[in-house]
């Protein structure tokens, strides 16, 4: 990689956008005293950086990789549309399937007529995006979908994909349908063929917040004309680790069909769990109690992390007696220093599982030791053949040459050099728990970790729950995380890619 390009690589990656305006690059410069703007205009020159002349007059950078990769999103989003369009199917004959679906598979429960709207959106387009909170019944409509779909093609081939290993697990316990990774379909990973192509007549690609640009362009690229895709997802989640911010661009274009699913019905209207989660997403730094969510108040200033420890320690303990090990999970923004997955996941160990045999292991890279014991739960920290990174199994075998761990789908075997690859998953960062579910989450966060605090992050947390959530925090966290929205500042064009294909497409095609 040429300088100039990873100076600009660097700061991307840094801050999660897929462009840079020249002067937060020079503060970026500035601040990691490397490069100047000379090497920027050489880079340009010499086409390994891209650069963009702003309407405000300023100009903005990208690498050739990154402007690349989101016009790769953009012209497959719009050869899927044009290209061989969609069948149109009659909607009265959908209606009349989903009619069908909720006698036979839904138990006589009416669809929302967003909820139909949905349905007739994927049967009728290319491409599109569904969109709704926790409890809108996304999971309803796929499984809609895919009735719909079978009943008006016998043929059709359908594949359910994911970011992340837990997520694809979490399609297929609630919808029946196999699904696995984005990663292992394209074969990323696991050989060096990065031009897999999708055979199957339609794709969803579930938790499609967690897609960064640089996946999604090789998504798109591996999927032929004619095939339908949907992406799934809930936009006021966290974005992305990588740089960009595709599921909130392709929803903000209005280029693509979208619906967006608002009536909730997993909670009733008495349940507080559902009221914090709307508050959150509006914004709104206060916390409402009820039986189905329970919030500690510590108090003002730092160095409130033995406080919290201990509360989360004793809630840890109520949880466990009432819901099992194995259906409750500490979500904390860090991993490492002070109030940390890391440093929790010891502790709540010595509540969870009280054997004294297993084995001690020493990661040196993290600095962190670790006595793993059958019974424990722990995740996987990479992906790998038979598991994927973020996935969470069970120690079922301890002795002196290794582990033996249970995931859903294969039970793996760990030698003491691949340990490095394990972490105790009693608690874990919220980042690390997006695609999951637990039916009691413990949530704490603190002004000790005002680098992470977002809105997105805290409503990620809350929604992990099913059943019960309990939050300890401090009100100035709160009220910092409520105003910082985590992808409000990444700087993208997608959106506008996107727009100016579409003009040119309905010109060729003369819609």
């Amino acid at each position: 990689m040429q300088f100039a390009e990873k100076i600009v690589d660097r700061a991307l990656r840094k801050t999660g956008s897929t462009w840079i305006t020249q002067e937060d690059l020079e503060k970026e410069m500035a601040r990691s005293n490397t490069g100047t703007m000379n090497d920027i205009i050489y880079g340009v020159k010499d086409k390994f950086l891209v650069s963009f002349k702003m309407g405000n007059g300023m100009t903005a950078y990208s690498t050739k990789h990154f402007h690349n990769a989101e016009n790769t999103i953009a012209e497959n989003v719009m050869r899927l549309q044009f290209v061989i369009p969609s069948a149109k199917y009659d909607e009265a004959v959908i209606d009349q399937l989903i009619d069908e679906f909720e006698e036979q598979k839904n138990n006589g429960r009416k669809l929302h007529y967003h909820q139909r709207d949905a349905v007739k959106m994927v049967c009728n387009n290319n491409f599109s995006v569904l969109t709704g909170g926790p409890g809108t019944g996304k999971t309803t409509v796929l499984s809609a979908i895919t009735y719909c779909l079978r009943a008006l093609d016998q043929r059709i081939k359908i594949v359910f994909t994911a970011p992340t290993g837990k997520a694809a697990r979490r399609i297929t316990e609630s919808t029946g349908e196999h699904s696995s990774t984005v990663h292992k379909k394209l074969g990323i990973g696991y050989n060096s063929d990065l031009s897999s192509v999708f055979y199957e007549d339609i794709m969803f690609i579930d938790e499609s917040s967690m897609n960064d640009t640089e996946l999604s362009s090789i998504l798109m690229r591996s999927i032929p004309d004619g095939r339908k895709v949907v992406f799934v997802g809930d936009v006021d989640q966290l974005p992305s680790v990588g740089p960009g911010a595709v599921l909130r661009d392709l929803i903000a274009s209005n280029t693509v069909p979208v619906t967006m699913l608002t009536h909730t019905f997993r909670q009733d209207n008495s349940s507080k769990l559902f009221a914090n989660i709307c508050n959150i997403r509006k914004g709104i730094p206060e916390f409402l109690d009820g039986e189905d969510f329970h919030s500690i108040l510590l108090p003002p200033g730092k160095g409130q992390e033995k406080s919290a420890t201990q509360k989360i320690l004793a809630a840890y303990q109520k949880a466990i007696q009432k819901y099992g090990a194995e259906h409750v999970v500490v979500l904390v923004p860090y991993r490492k220093n002070g109030l940390c997955s890391n440093a929790l996941n010891n502790q709540l160990q010595r509540i969870a599982n009280s054997r004294s045999c297993g084995y001690r292991y020493h990661n040196q890279a993290e600095n962190n030791t670790l006595f793993f014991k059958q019974s424990d739960f722990v995740m996987q920290l990479v992906n790998r053949e038979e598991c994927a990174n973020g996935d969470v199994g069970q120690v079922v075998e301890c002795s002196a040459t290794g582990l033996k761990v249970k995931y859903v789908d294969a039970t793996v075997t760990y030698a003491p050099a691949d340990l490095d690859q394990l972490a105790l998953a009693y608690s874990m960062t919220i980042h690390k728990s997006q695609g999951s579910e637990y039916p009691c989450v413990i949530m704490c966060f603190l002004e000790d970790h005002e680098a992470m605090l977002q809105r997105n992050l805290i409503y990620t947390g809350i929604t992990r729950a099913k059943k019960e959530c309990i939050v300890i925090y401090q009100q100035k966290a709160l009220e910092k995380a409520c105003k910082t929205i985590a992808d409000a500042n990444r700087f993208t064009l997608l959106k506008e890619k996107l727009q100016d294909l579409r003009a040119q497409y309905r010109m060729i095609y003369g819609i």
